[in-house]
């Protein structure tokens, strides 16, 4: 077993380039660190197409990838490209499962689709995917000006449920007309709306949720067949874009 102690290293320095998410991108893959991260990922059904561990990881490696050749590198070089203030030696390279091209429709017609416009914040797209994975939803469809649902930050916030819930790129254009080919109903957020939990909701349907500054474009929200808000009894003007897709993910679950 070879351990590599340098980080000039070739293998190292295309390691150290695929921990950039532009890169990993551009050749189609995801770097993923961290033991609890890249567990969930092989569990969840991907392979890894490299593994990267300190020499003190090979433990794990021979036991959560044992068909790939570990990358092996002695503890200050893997620090060297590691993402995380305190590396736990764990990182594998799998191939990026892509957006799905088609919105996926249930059998039972029972669907749910939380559609995000320009949501920026990895941290709410990750939450909000999360959500989506424990609530039932269909799928979350985002639009092209939403963040990279592979985005490192998404993808540790989402807990695993990434691999869980397709993940769709449209257009507002696209989902507005396959929703009304489907006779799917739209919800937008809105103060003129009425409030969510008054017993109007009906499935299938799809809600939108939009940028954490702006909220929705005035045509998406105009394009929507129904309004709702959420009521609130504080002096919060407003909540923000994870817990308010949350909020009315849970209401309309317990349609399902």
């Amino acid at each position: 077993m070879q351990v590599i102690t340098s980080k000039d290293n070739p293998n190292v320095k295309r390691i150290a380039k695929l921990t950039k998410r532009s890169q990993a991108k551009e050749e189609g893959l995801i770097f993923l660190e961290g033991t609890r991260l890249c567990e969930e990922a092989l569990a969840s059904g991907q392979t890894a197409v490299e593994v990267i561990v300190s020499e003190n990881k090979l433990e794990w490696a021979k036991e959560f990838t044992p068909g790939t050749e570990p990358l092996v590198l002695s503890s200050n070089v893997f620090a060297k490209i590691s993402q995380t203030v305190n590396p736990q030696g764990v990182a594998i390279v799998i191939k990026e499962p892509g957006i799905a091209a088609d919105i996926p429709v249930s059998a039972d017609g029972k669907d749910i689709y939380v559609v995000l416009e320009n949501t920026q914040d990895p941290g709410n797209l990750g939450t909000i995917i999360r959500m989506a994975d424990a609530f039932g939803l269909t799928a979350v469809i985002v639009s092209p000006t939403t963040c990279d649902p592979y985005n490192d930050k998404v993808i540790r916030a989402t807990m695993g449920s990434v691999w869980h819930i397709p993940v769709v790129r449209k257009t507002m254009d696209e989902c507005f007309g396959f929703f009304e080919n489907a006779n799917i109903e739209t919800i937008a957020t809105h103060l003129k709306g009425n409030e969510l939990g008054a017993g109007d909701l009906k499935l299938p349907c799809a809600y939108f949720i939009g940028n954490e500054g702006d909220g929705l474009t005035d045509e998406t929200a105009q394009r929507c067949t129904k309004l709702v808000k959420i009521p609130m009894k504080g002096k919060a003007e407003s909540l923000n874009a994870a817990v308010a897709a949350s909020v009315i993910g849970y209401e309309l679950s317990k349609l399902l």
